[in-house]
């Protein structure tokens, strides 16, 4: 199976925030603001909203897309969500996670505070679930690209993709949770 550009950044990505979040975790090495809190924190907020706001968003145009039965809409979308994943998604993942390392110095690193230990534990349940997202999600963009008229091929692909995808959202949402209601 081919992999898309967008399928090996974000793969890539994840395993750079994993394994810097784990080495910041078990104290191997440490964050310090090099910039002001308060832009770390709009950084940090700013990447939430980019990941949250695209995870959420983008299979509702994908649905739409796919009940209007047009396959050059079906087919724009297709592509369209692969720019996205890697013009927002990507980056708002790197943009929270990393900030979010920043930010977690000011009060001794992500190991001396409960919530971001849970935290740091839901986002590797995250990554780990999205591998078989990915690649269903790979699987997606083939059908569409190459026999986008094949409904019950494609029904089968995007009923696994909005299982698995709404599963490895629940992490995310419970850390959106955690950081909100965390205290410090």
């Amino acid at each position: 199976m081919k992999i898309s550009t967008a399928t090996k950044i974000a793969i890539l990505n994840g395993l750079i925030l994993s394994v810097l979040t784990l080495l910041e975790y078990f104290q191997v090495i440490s964050f310090k603001l090099i910039l002001s809190y308060h832009w770390h924190k709009i950084l940090h907020l700013f990447g939430v909203i980019l990941f949250v706001g695209n995870m959420f968003v983008g299979p509702f145009w994908f649905i739409y897309a796919y009940y209007s039965k047009d396959v050059k809409l079906l087919q724009f979308s297709n592509k369209l969500l692969q720019v996205t994943d890697s013009y927002l998604t990507i980056p708002g993942v790197a943009l929270t996670v990393i900030n979010g390392l920043f930010l977690a110095s000011i009060y001794g690193g992500t190991s001396k505070q409960p919530w971001l230990f849970y935290s740091i534990f839901l986002l590797l349940i995250m990554w780990a679930l999205s591998i078989p997202l990915i690649y269903i999600q790979e699987k997606m963009y083939q059908c569409i690209e190459n026999e986008p008229e094949n409904r019950i091929k494609l029904n089968k692909i995007l009923v696994y993709w909005g299982i698995v995808g709404t599963i490895v959202m629940i992490p995310s949402l419970l850390v959106f949770y955690l950081m909100l209601t965390k205290s410090v």
